[in-house]
């Protein structure tokens, strides 16, 4: 059927949009399947991801970006066949983070525009060739004010979902100047790549939109562009 990402830096609203548009696609009468990438509770790179963003294996620029950009390609390599199984049944799969979520914050992490852009093809090529994950119809990143973002990550976040963490920070939520670069990526990335849409969740004013209003955006682009 078709498949859609819902991407964002950390505290943007994913979860809730991807909510939001299993019901709007429900109440049409599809049948719908929802996935959390990272899955910190799967085995072997799951774990591995758990063990990263919980600072085991150091802080942020201590480990090559390739090498965390292998770790997360390899989860959603080892998810594939359940993703492709679901298309296969005509099912609508809605993801939150998918390969863009790789490529904007393993990017994020060098300086340099020229090993971006390497580190970027080299992650596209390692998903999509080599390891042959389904292609997405359309990545939606949820583009919402950096004062949004720092007020949320600095109040501290908290659920089941968050259990990987076993009481220490997620080291990619520690730092607000990462998590600025991060989104500097998506809409860097956005410009050039018509593959990833851009839903602005402000309005003139810098204030946060509904919900509601951010879903209906979201429906919006995908009826505009024919996928439904």
């Amino acid at each position: 059927m078709k498949l859609f990402v819902i991407e964002g830096v950390d505290g943007s609203g994913k979860s809730t949009q991807l909510k939001l548009l299993n019901d709007y696609f429900a109440a049409k009468g599809y049948s719908c399947e929802l996935l959390h990438f990272p899955r910190t509770d799967s085995p072997y790179f799951g774990e591995l991801i758990a063990r990263f963003l919980r600072g085991e294996f150091g802080s942020i620029g201590d480990v090559d970006p390739y090498l965390v950009a292998m770790l997360f390609a390899g989860d959603r390599m080892d998810a594939s066949g359940m993703i492709r199984n679901w298309l296969n049944e005509g099912r609508i799969v809605l993801l939150d983070r998918y390969t863009y979520s790789n490529i904007a914050y393993q990017c994020a992490k060098l300086d340099d525009p020229d090993s971006r852009e390497k580190l970027m093809n080299w992650i596209l090529t390692l998903e999509f060739s080599h390891f042959g994950i389904p292609t997405p119809d359309l990545n939606i990143f949820l583009d919402v004010p950096f004062s949004f973002t720092e007020r949320k990550l600095s109040s501290g976040r908290r659920g089941n979902d968050r259990d990987y963490l076993k009481g220490s920070p997620d080291i990619h939520e520690e730092s607000l100047i990462f998590q600025k670069k991060v989104r500097d990526i998506y809409l860097r990335v956005s410009r050039s790549d018509k593959r990833l849409a851009v839903i602005n969740c402000s309005d003139n004013s810098d204030k946060i939109k509904t919900p509601e209003e951010i879903s209906s955006l979201i429906i919006q682009t995908i009826t505009e562009r024919k996928l439904i």
